[in-house]
């Protein structure tokens, strides 16, 4: 059995992790307006896109003065200890599966997303951690051919993201797919042709590869 889980509203409440990352702008005087028309490369058409802190903080020095130095610090200090960020659902579901069952695969290769993933506590109950800046298609067929899982039946891919979940199931046929849609996540995709299953819950994952919870 493999299963691959993503990071980010899956297991981690980025929701609530943005909301008090703002508050580190905000006691600079960078209004919410201002961050959020800053927040991503404008020139980015993806519909997933890399969020740099950096690049991120050069845009709002684009559009009003702040202490760069100050603030860098700050965010440092902010992703040094992600993990009251981990939904309280997640250590028990993971702790069901052997370390070599699991491994996350994490969209935006970025130092602030290592950060927020190394920094989080999860990685000790998976034996991968892949961080990629594409959608996950290629990575994961790499990982099952690596392991030699092409036969291997139970096989899973747990992601909030349809746009991800029609990406691995048009490259990996084999792979059940599972779109998960919390009720505190930041996205409410609609479940499409390529995603096998929806679940509001990770405990929901059990009944689907038939392992209780």
């Amino acid at each position: 059995m493999k299963i691959f889980i993503d990071f980010d509203d899956v297991l981690f409440n980025t929701k609530r992790f943005k909301e008090d990352y703002f508050k580190i702008f905000k006691k600079k005087g960078v209004s919410k307006k201002i961050f959020k028309e800053c927040y991503f490369d404008p020139l980015d058409n993806r519909d997933i896109k890399n969020y740099d802190p950096m690049s991120h903080i050069k845009r709002v020095c684009e559009r009003i003065k702040i202490d760069v130095d100050a603030l860098e610090k700050e965010i440092e200090n902010f992703t040094a200890d992600t993990g009251k960020y981990v939904f309280s659902d997640v250590a028990e579901f993971l702790d069901k599966f052997e370390k070599k069952e699991l491994d996350i695969i994490s969209f935006s290769i970025t130092n602030f997303q290592k950060a927020k993933v190394y920094n989080s506590g999860l990685t000790k109950f998976f034996s991968k951690v892949k961080i990629v800046d594409s959608l996950k298609g290629e990575i994961i067929l790499k990982i099952i051919k690596k392991e030699n899982l092409l036969s291997e039946k139970d096989v899973y891919f747990v992601d909030d993201r349809v746009e991800q979940i029609e990406n691995v199931k048009k490259i990996c046929p084999q792979v059940t797919t599972i779109l998960c849609s919390r009720r505190e996540g930041r996205y409410r995709d609609r479940k499409n042709k390529y995603c096998d299953y929806k679940i509001a819950k990770l405990k929901e994952v059990g009944s689907i590869i038939k392992r209780k919870f």
